[in-house]
């Protein structure tokens, strides 16, 4: 995918269809996002620069304007990135905000998010994580695409039922519940855990579907195809809103990955045996080298720290 594309996404001159393969890309892409956002604000930019006025009773000077316009969009862009369909209109402009238009929100390493959506769906992002809606939904459903892990507190609207869909082919259909969906691409399973209400979990390749009741969760193994569905205590899987990770017998494989991502930290793991110990304990808002002291207390695994990097060992006894 070249730049000229992402232009074209950006002026709106790409068909809907097309349209959602450049988007697709982009959500699977962190490198090309960037890259995105920088076009985006020398484009807006452009478009400042040409038009006479904000609203009917603001005027701008452009002259000002344009020198630091990119700069300032440029941070703004880096967490919320916008796009329209502009139908007929290949210039930014008032009608570059349809109905149509949508959004994509992501988060770095060690960053949360909050979204309001309009129906005021409310959805916590948790970090190195991304999430595209419509601005405005239209039709008879209510459609987000998650990449990465989120908590969703959904409200309730029976004639149009809200639809989460992973980029692996997972979708979680409910009509007003809370329920956090954790599916990032490196992992080796993606998780459906309800809080309240009810949701169908749906394996698009097979059409497996599974419906949960509170304090289920449903594991889809990816390696192995197939679905595992169990009670659970919803608290260890939704608790990382409040910065708390909670742990029970669970492979230090899994334990590592999320505290790189929630501390934006980097492990060297000198021994397989690591990464198949089973750990059980809770980290409640603690510094990094608070954790890695548990670790020491509470298992045989002890750490080092070179140059930026964790380096975990195993005790032979």
């Amino acid at each position: 995918m070249n730049n000229k594309k992402i232009l074209k996404l950006i002026k709106g001159q790409l068909p809907p269809q097309e349209e959602k393969v450049v988007v697709d890309w982009l959500l699977n892409n962190p490198k090309k996002r960037k890259q995105y956002e920088i076009l985006k604000a020398k484009e807006v930019a452009s478009s400042l620069s040409e038009a006479s006025k904000v609203s009917s009773s603001y005027k701008i000077k452009t002259s000002h304007l344009s020198k630091y316009v990119a700069v300032m969009l440029i941070a703004i862009f880096s967490s919320v990135l916008t796009w329209h369909m502009l139908f007929n209109d290949t210039h930014l402009s008032d009608k570059s905000i349809s109905d149509t238009s949508l959004v994509l929100v992501t988060t770095q390493k060690a960053e949360k998010k909050e979204i309001i959506l309009e129906d005021s769906t409310r959805i916590i992002l948790n970090s190195n994580s991304a999430l595209s809606y419509p601005k405005h939904f239209k039709g008879n459903t209510r459609e987000v695409v998650i990449k990465g892990e989120a908590f969703f507190d959904v409200t309730k609207d029976e004639h149009k039922p809200f639809i989460v869909t992973t980029n692996e082919g997972l979708k979680i259909k409910v009509l007003g519940t809370s329920f956090n969906v954790k599916s990032y691409p490196e992992d080796k399973k993606m998780e459906t855990t309800l809080v309240s209400g009810k949701v169908k979990v749906i394996e698009e390749r097979k059409n497996t579907i599974v419906e949960l009741s509170p304090s289920q969760k449903a594991t889809y193994i990816k390696h192995e195809d197939k679905m595992i569905v169990e009670q659970v205590n919803t608290v260890n899987y939704t608790s990382w809103k409040e910065g708390r990770l909670i742990y029970n017998d669970t492979p230090m494989r899994e334990v590592i990955k999320d505290l790189e991502r929630m501390y934006d930290i980097k492990f060297d793991i000198t021994s397989s045996k690591i990464l198949d110990y089973k750990y059980k304990g809770e980290f409640d808002n603690l510094e990094i080298k608070q954790i890695l002291e548990l670790f020491e207390i509470s298992s045989p695994i002890t750490y080092s720290i070179q140059n930026n990097i964790i380096r975990l060992n195993i005790e032979n006894k």
